[in-house]
């Protein structure tokens, strides 16, 4: 979590300190992007960058957080709102939401990139871990609402299905980043389309002709 003095700041100072650091993040990885390059970027002096953030883990965790999964929680309705004729509908809208929000500021893309590439020894300790397990509370809210509705199969464990759904989804993003520029935004959201319908037909309970454990 950053410190308080950061977020006392205002909320446009925090955003542009935020994508300051994301930029360069993006531009260096993580080994490269020093926590003082990414907040000289946005214009904090040497000095002052460690009234802000512990360290780069911090502030990695918290571009994280604000620049995606605050992102799913605003736009995913309460989970337990969610009916049989919403909730695939919902799914589809929370991949399809991002592909705007790139349009608008290109960068977001090597944003996704990036953490899809972070060392996996960081999501194990420290603040990345702790952001890792909100995003895994998260995904396993969701599937229970499926289970519930009886949408989302029940003979697997949630750790395996959501390790399976991140995977899937580095995939998408990386095969996105990838062929941005030589794909419209029609072909970009017919894809995403397919991309979450490949991923209903996975998470989907067995039909009675295939065998469930």
């Amino acid at each position: 979590m950053p410190l308080p003095r950061f977020e006392k700041l205002p909320e446009d100072k925090q955003e542009r300190i935020l994508e300051a650091a994301a930029r360069v993040f993006t531009a260096n990885r993580y080994e490269k992007a020093s926590l003082n390059l990414m907040l000289e970027e946005a214009g904090i002096s040497k000095g002052a960058a460690y009234y802000y953030f512990a360290d780069k883990a911090d502030l990695v965790a918290t571009l994280v957080r604000h620049y995606w999964l605050d992102s799913l929680v605003q736009r995913g309705t309460t989970f337990s709102e969610l009916t049989a004729d919403t909730y695939w509908e919902t799914v589809a809208d929370l991949y399809q939401h991002p592909l705007t929000d790139v349009e608008e500021r290109p960068w977001l893309l090597g944003l996704s990139r990036s953490l899809w590439e972070l060392p996996h020894d960081l999501l194990k300790s420290g603040p990345l871990k702790g952001v890792a397990e909100e995003a895994a509370d998260w995904m396993a809210a969701l599937l229970q609402r499926g289970r519930e509705l009886g949408l989302v199969r029940n003979d697997l464990p949630d750790d395996l299905l959501i390790r399976l759904i991140w995977t899937l989804d580095g995939v998408h993003d990386k095969w996105l980043g990838s062929h941005w520029t030589n794909t419209d935004g029609n072909e970009r959201e017919r894809i995403t389309r397919v991309f979450v319908s490949f991923l209903r037909k996975i998470l989907e309970p067995p039909t009675d002709g295939e065998e469930a454990a």
